[in-house]
């Protein structure tokens, strides 16, 4: 059986990412590029430990599965310069990680969960290990819901080996080893989304149309504002509010989330966030001008590690304010930021609930294609 450690928190960051997080990032890394065929969503050690070491706003803990010896006390350094770091391991210790993400300001039912193992240790009980040692620490936490989310290629399940969302949009493959692997553990689907990739650079006069004719149609009372990596001062307080509307107006499924608490601190704390981590995002947004309020907004982030990638953060827009093409508006504008930001961009990736039908038909009047779909899975503890 595996020795189960827990990685310290870092105490100071910048930090050398030391044997353990290259580790994990190894072993995240290789699962995705098993999966999807490309590593456009791995993290690099760094940035993995600059997120770790963010505890602000939520509760992390990653637990690691070693074939070598335990740390003292049952946690390993996570910087190069750590105490013991250098003697300790090697990354090629690290069989496998679970990683727990439990929210501080707000939704404290609940706990979010990742598991990765090395394909070469896989049915060697190394998952079920971290999963009861990850257990434990959500029980001890006094947590009682756990969620966790599973990617999956694009190929579609045979029939009769798909498990089906209750929404009724979408499905993914029961023998997948992360599906069988939830299933057996009392997990419940709740909702597939739909991951599109988007091949850039999208001729300008075709943006352009779309952002005119959308413009067109919203009419004289709404205008596009922008930003790159720092939200003005003029409207962090609105960010904040759309942030949190962005948490319960999305579909949600089954899925038992609450609404987000935000404030013009944690829109601040994000942006720093992203930087330390070594992102950059651009934003577009709608101004109302009648009220002088945001009713929609769409954000790309940009890992500095990965120029040729950009990723798809939230995109929303008021309930109040649908029905005006606001969703093509800021899609349309924002990809026109993208392209004077940073130009080297090739691949767009985004993710969509299978039942939002009016947010996929954007997408894929723009020329996204189905690149795979993720699973998001619910457990509820007794």
């Amino acid at each position: 059986m595996p020795t189960i450690v827990e990685l310290a928190v870092p105490h100071l960051v910048p930090a050398v990412p030391g044997w353990a997080v290259r580790g994990w990032a190894d072993v995240s890394r290789a699962a995705l590029v098993e999966v999807l065929g490309h590593d456009d969503f791995a993290d690099p050690p760094a940035a993995s430990l600059a997120a770790y070491a963010n505890q602000k706003h939520t509760r992390k803990a990653v637990l690691l599965a070693l074939s070598g010896p335990a740390g003292a006390g049952g946690t390993v350094p996570a910087a190069a310069d750590d105490p013991g770091d250098a003697a300790a391991g090697d990354p090629a210790d690290v069989l496998g990680y679970a990683r727990l993400d439990l929210p501080l300001d707000d939704n404290r039912h609940l706990a979010w969960i990742e598991i990765a193992v090395r394909a070469a240790v896989r049915r060697q009980g190394v998952a079920t290990a971290l999963w009861a040692a990850a257990e434990e620490r959500v029980r001890r936490a006094g947590r009682d819901v756990v969620t966790a989310w599973t990617v999956h290629g694009s190929e579609r399940p045979a029939d009769g080996d798909v498990v089906r969302a209750p929404t009724g949009a979408g499905e993914v493959r029961r023998r997948d080893p992360a599906a069988s692997f939830a299933l057996a553990r009392g997990f419940a689907l709740e909702q597939v989304e739909r991951h599109s990739t988007l091949a850039l650079p999208v001729a300008g006069d075709r943006l352009a149309a779309w952002r005119s004719g959308a413009q067109a149609q919203a009419g004289p009372d709404y205008r596009i504002v922008q930003w790159v990596d720092r939200t003005p001062d003029r409207w962090v307080t609105a960010s904040a509010e759309l942030q949190r509307r962005m948490s319960v107006d999305v579909p949600l499924a089954g899925l038992d989330v609450h609404e987000e608490v935000w404030d013009e601190a944690r829109v601040r704390d994000a942006d720093v966030a992203r930087a330390r981590a070594g992102s950059r995002y651009v934003l577009s947004a709608v101004e109302h001008l009648a009220t002088g309020s945001l009713v929609a907004f769409t954000q790309i982030d940009l890992p500095q590690d990965r120029p040729t990638v950009a990723l798809q953060d939230n995109t929303l827009v008021h309930g109040d304010h649908r029905g005006r093409r606001l969703g093509l508006l800021v899609k349309a504008a924002n990809l026109e930021l993208l392209a004077r930001v940073q130009p080297e961009v090739r691949r767009l990736h985004t993710w969509n609930a299978a039942e939002n039908r009016h947010m996929l038909a954007i997408n894929e009047l723009m020329g996204f294609r189905t690149a795979g779909t993720e699973g998001s899975w619910q457990l509820r503890l007794t």
